[in-house]
C-alpha cells in the first residue's frame, strides 16, 4: 500500500515534471519568435521608414526646385519690369528733352506792340548802321550830302513823294541809267533794317488818306525785295512855327494828324513806328527856329546827329544787336 502510494506520487511528480517542462518548452518557442519577429519588424519599419523619409526628401527637393524656379521667374519678372520701366523712363525724358529742345527752338517770341512807338532801347554805335537802308526824300538826301554815316546805303531823291515814287526814275545807277527807287533798292544787298522817311514835301498838297495807301505800297515793295529786313517807318518831322504861319499846308497840326495815319498803318501791316518828331519838336510841337533858319524844314549837321543819336536809342529788334553794335566806334557828325 505504500509501495503503490509512493508509485503513484513517483507518477504524479513525473506528470507534473512533463507539463512543466511542456510549458517550458512552449515559452521557450513563444520567446524565439518572438526573438525572430523582433529583427524582422525592425528592418521593415527602417526601410517603410527609409523610403518615407526618401519620399518626403524628394518632395522637398521637388517643392525647392519649384519654389527656385517661381523665384528666378519673379525675379526675372522684376528685372524685366525694372528694365522695361527704365526704358520707360529714359524714353520718356528723352522725348521731355526733345519736346523741351523743339520747344526752345520753336518758341515763340512775345508779340510785338505795333500800336505803340518803338520804345527807348539799349544804345547801339554807328557800327549798328553798317547793313541799314536810308530811303526818303531831300531830308535823308542830306545823309549823303553832308556824308554822314558812310557806312550805312542811301536811296533818296530831293523831291520824291508817295505819288510818285513807285514809277518815276530818279536814282541813277552804275551804267549810268535812270532807274526808279524800287528799282534801286532791289539792287542793294546784305540790308537787315530800313528806315523809310517820307512826307515832307507831299504833306502840303497830297490827301491823307491816298498818302498813306501809296505809301503802304512801297513799303510791302521793299519787305518783297528784303524780306528778313526790320522796316522801320520814320514819322514826318515838324517845321519850324515861322514855316506854318507863311505856309499853313504844313501846319504842325496837320503833320500830327498825318503822323497818326502812319502810325495805324505801321501796325495794320506790321511795321516799326519811329517817333522822330518827338526829338525835334520845341515845348510848342514846332522845330526850333535856329534848326532851319533858311526854309523851316531842313537842317544842317548837327540836327542830323540828333536823328541819328535817337535811332541809336530806339532799336525794336535786340535781336539784331551785337556785341560790336553796342562797344564799337562811334561817329560825331557835327565834326563831320
Amino acid at each position: 500500500m505504500h509501495f503503490y502510494m509512493l508509485c503513484s506520487r513517483i507518477g504524479k511528480e513525473h506528470e507534473r515534471r512533463q507539463k512543466i517542462m511542456a510549458y517550458q518548452k512552449i515559452n521557450r518557442r513563444r520567446k524565439y519568435r518572438r526573438k525572430k519577429s523582433y529583427p524582422l519588424a525592425t528592418v521593415f519599419f527602417t526601410i517603410l521608414f527609409c523610403v518615407g523619409l526618401s519620399l518626403g526628401l524628394a518632395a522637398l527637393w521637388q517643392n525647392h526646385d519649384k519654389n527656385l524656379t517661381a523665384s528666378s521667374e519673379i525675379k526675372s519678372s522684376a528685372e524685366e519690369q525694372s528694365s522695361s520701366s527704365q526704358q520707360q523712363s529714359e524714353a520718356e525724358s528723352s522725348l521731355a528733352d526733345s519736346s523741351s529742345s523743339a520747344d526752345a527752338e520753336n518758341e515763340v517770341p512775345a508779340e510785338y506792340e505795333y500800336s505803340l512807338p518803338v520804345p527807348e532801347s539799349q544804345r547801339v554805335t554807328s557800327s549798328y548802321f553798317d547793313d541799314a537802308l536810308f530811303v526818303g526824300d531831300s531830308i535823308t538826301a542830306g545823309i549823303q550830302s553832308y556824308a554822314l554815316m558812310k557806312n550805312a546805303s542811301v536811296v533818296a531823291f530831293t523831291g520824291i513823294n508817295t505819288d510818285t515814287i513807285m514809277t518815276r526814275e530818279v536814282i541813277r545807277n552804275d551804267a549810268g541809267e535812270l532807274e526808279t527807287m524800287p528799282q534801286a533798292i532791289s539792287r542793294c544787298q546784305n540790308v537787315k533794317k530800313v528806315y523809310v522817311m517820307l512826307g515832307a514835301n507831299g504833306v502840303a498838297w497830297i490827301g491823307k488818306e491816298s498818302f498813306v495807301k501809296n505809301y503802304g505800297v512801297f513799303l510791302d515793295t521793299i519787305r518783297q525785295q528784303h524780306p528778313d529786313a526790320d522796316i522801320y517807318v520814320q514819322s514826318i518831322l515838324p517845321v519850324t512855327a515861322s514855316k506854318e504861319q507863311s505856309d499853313p499846308r504844313f501846319a504842325n497840326s496837320k503833320i500830327r494828324e498825318y503822323n497818326a495815319a502812319l502810325q495805324d498803318m505801321a501796325q495794320e501791316k506790321k511795321y516799326y513806328y519811329l517817333n522822330v518828331a518827338e526829338a525835334f519838336a520845341d515845348e510848342n510841337g514846332c522845330l526850333p527856329e535856329e534848326a532851319s533858319p533858311t526854309d523851316g524844314m531842313h537842317f544842317g549837321p548837327k540836327y542830323y546827329e540828333v536823328w541819328f543819336e535817337y535811332l541809336k536809342n530806339h532799336v525794336a529788334n535786340p535781336d539784331s544787336i551785337s556785341d560790336n553794335d553796342t562797344s564799337g566806334a562811334d561817329v560825331s557828325f557835327s565834326a563831320a
